[in-house]
C-alpha cells in the first residue's frame, strides 16, 4: 500500500497485490498497524497532501490528485477534519 497509495485501487485490489482474500488482508493490516487500511489509506494520502503543498509549492487541486483523491470537495473536506484548516489557508500561510 505504501507504493500505491495515490493510486485510486480498492481494498479488493491491494489484497489481490498480496496474494490474501480481503479479510485476511483486513485482518493481517489491523494486526500489523493496529488501524484498518482505509483509515491508514488516508492517513497516507492527507499526509502527503499536506507535504505537496507545504514543501513542493503545488495547488490544492494538484495536491489533492497527485494524492489519490478523486474529488476535490472530497480531498478539501477531509483535510479540514485532520488538520484543522482548509488546505487553502495553509498554502496561503506558506506562501506568505
Amino acid at each position: 500500500m505504501d507504493d500505491n497509495f495515490c493510486f485510486n485501487l480498492k481494498m479488493e485490489e491491494f489484497a489481490k497485490i498480496t496474494a490474501r482474500s480481503l479479510s485476511a488482508f483486513k485482518r493481517d493490516f489491523m494486526r500489523v498497524y493496529g488501524t484498518t487500511p482505509g483509515k491508514w489509506l488516508m492517513e497516507k494520502r492527507l499526509n502527503n497532501a499536506f507535504h505537496l503543498l507545504t514543501n513542493m509549492g503545488k495547488t490544492v487541486s494538484e495536491a489533492a490528485f497527485e494524492s489519490g483523491f478523486e474529488s476535490t470537495s472530497h480531498f478539501s473536506r477531509s483535510f479540514r477534519q485532520r488538520f484543522g484548516n482548509s488546505p487553502t489557508s495553509i498554502r496561503h500561510r506558506i506562501a506568505v
